[in-house]
């Protein structure tokens, strides 16, 4: 069985390596806005239906990519609590 201490520790890098991926996350979400803007600057004019199915996912991923990382903020935050609840 795991000391407090190991316990805590191993919250501490957990939380840390959420900020991370939270990070890496808003990164993704930079990269995603990177192809909205160029693939609507490319469409401009048209009405074809495949840029309309570009735009739409990566509308969409940019979304999830939102949701995700505050869901990873979210897991950090959890584990610093409870790390701070064990003294």
């Amino acid at each position: 069985m795991a000391s407090i201490e190991e316990v805590k520790a191993a919250l501490a890098q957990a939380a840390e390596q959420g900020n991370q991926t939270a990070g890496q996350i808003r990164a993704a979400m930079e990269g995603t806005e990177q192809v909205l803007t160029r693939l609507r600057t490319v469409s401009a004019g048209t009405n074809h239906a495949k840029i309309a199915e570009a735009i739409s996912r990566a509308e969409q991923t940019r979304q999830r990519l939102a949701e995700a990382a505050t869901l990873m903020q979210g897991t950090s935050a959890a584990a610093r609590e409870y790390a701070s609840h064990l003294g």
